[in-house]
């Protein structure tokens, strides 16, 4: 079985549950979203350090050109697929992965889990105090949850000073959980560069969920999430922001899927000439 498969099965990794899925070279847990908390739950419980990234089709492309974000991707302790045209292209390709872990939703169900044991989090960014909003709201609707939020100036992860502040608040309150709201793949290298440096059981990298949790941006209906259309919806909020995001990122995914429908297919029909 070739390591640069787009869609092959791997025994998990120690510390990465069950078994796996590599996209263009990006080990992903195939884990259903109920099974995907219920193993959050239990390495929480069991005192496992370790982060979790939440890869959509944008982050497969960036991977393959950013050695440090796939090499941070390989420490991950979870992988868990963001991105619906992932699930699709794993079907397409023979190897399906279960199920959707939408950064949105894992974030809430997280939250929801965390509550009952009196949990700490952080949440690091936010835009137009939003980080102040969602914070209100998840003690609202988590009573037991503590929460403390703050949303850095631009550029903050090259400033040693600024991160050194971060840092040491996250440690002085107690933080068990951080979530990182800045954006990939910033958000992944600024919790991959001071993870050591933190106390904290576990952190999360989730793209714009708190723009969404705290109604800044509407999520699109559920039938678009589900048949992959979620990018339609937000190129349609953001054109001008996100337009090269979608139509070349997602341009550069379907080769990528393309050629690897073709590689098992030649390689298929490769197996099935007799032997001479």
């Amino acid at each position: 079985m070739e390591n640069d498969a787009l869609v092959a099965t791997l025994p998990g990794n120690p510390g990465r549950p069950g078994r796996r899925r590599v996209l263009a070279g990006v080990a992903i847990d195939n884990l259903s979203f109920e099974e995907a908390i219920g193993e959050l739950r239990s390495s929480l419980l069991q005192g496992r350090r370790g982060f979790v990234v939440t890869p959509n089709a944008d982050h497969v492309c960036m991977l393959q050109r950013d050695p440090e974000l796939k090499a941070l991707y390989e420490k991950a302790s979870f992988v868990l697929t963001d991105g619906m045209s992932i699930v699709l292209a794993s079907r397409l390709l023979g190897h399906p992965i279960k199920e959707r872990c939408c950064g949105t939703d894992l974030f809430t169900s997280v939250c929801a889990m965390l509550a009952p044991l009196s949990q700490r989090i952080f949440l690091l960014g936010g835009q137009d105090g939003s980080e102040r909003v969602a914070a209100r709201k998840l003690q609202s609707e988590y009573p037991g949850l503590v929460v403390d939020a703050y949303s850095p100036a631009f550029g903050f992860e090259s400033d040693p000073g600024e991160t050194e502040r971060i840092v040491a608040r996250i440690n002085r309150g107690g933080t068990d959980v951080l979530f990182v709201f800045v954006g990939t793949p910033k958000s992944e290298k600024w919790i991959y560069r001071n993870f050591s440096r933190l106390h904290v059981k576990m952190a999360f990298s989730l793209g714009q969920t708190l723009n969404f949790y705290s109604g800044r941006k509407r999520r699109a209906p559920r039938w678009m999430q589900r048949a992959g259309l979620e990018w339609l919806f937000r190129l349609g909020q953001e054109p001008r922001r996100l337009w090269k995001r979608y139509l070349l990122g997602n341009t550069r995914f379907l080769i990528l899927v393309a050629r690897e429908f073709w590689r098992v297919r030649l390689r298929g029909r490769a197996h099935e000439e007799p032997t001479r």
